[in-house]
């Protein structure tokens, strides 16, 4: 049995049919795909265009930082921003009581403090202290804040390593033990003969 195709007017529609699905298969298979990759890289050209006028801007504005990061090293470091101590230990000592005060200001007690042996950094000395406590969270923050914050002379808190010490009782603020490295600077790029 042979199936006969539709004639006239039915036919006509039929064809119509046929036609508009060929088109729709064309458009999903073809155009769709090619108008989507078309919009992709249309966004991605877009976002390099503002990258490189984001880069331009940076470019121009890199003279100006140039000058004032070089004027701010002739300055040198603002008053009282370092260690003012004429020797690696005495700074280190300076260092130390000054790290002991603020940890009784915050209600804390350092179970000990030790020395490490002082770099060079640069035009600098690196003047280094080994801090060791146990305290609850809210003091071991305000501690960590105090030292961050301090201006004169300024100190970086680093390698801080916190544990759980043994607590029987108040499970809800347990204390911690907290050791961690304060770090200030010294002019003068060898240890100087202590007075």
């Amino acid at each position: 049995m042979h199936a006969t195709l539709p004639t006239g007017r039915a036919g006509q529609w039929a064809a119509l049919g046929l036609a508009v699905v060929a088109l729709l298969v064309l458009w999903a298979a073809v155009a769709a795909p090619l108008a989507s990759w078309y919009g992709d890289r249309a966004e991605a050209l877009a976002g390099r265009g503002a990258l490189a006028a984001r880069m331009a801007g940076l470019a121009a504005e890199l003279p100006a930082l140039e000058r004032a990061a070089t004027q701010a090293a002739d300055a040198g470091p603002p008053a009282g921003a370092m260690l003012d101590q004429p020797s690696d230990a005495v700074a280190g000592a300076a260092l130390q009581q000054r790290v002991q005060d603020i940890a009784t200001k915050a209600g804390a007690t350092l179970s000990s403090a030790e020395a490490l042996a002082a770099e060079a950094a640069g035009g600098y000395r690196r003047i280094r202290l080994r801090v060791s406590l146990t305290a609850r969270w809210p003091v071991l923050v305000a501690v960590l804040q105090a030292l961050a914050g301090q201006t004169a002379p300024q100190m970086l808190v680093d390698d801080v390593q916190l544990r759980s010490a043994p607590v029987l009782l108040d499970r809800d603020d347990p204390p911690l033990d907290a050791s961690f490295t304060v770090v200030a600077l010294r002019a003068g790029t060898e240890p100087a003969a202590a007075r």
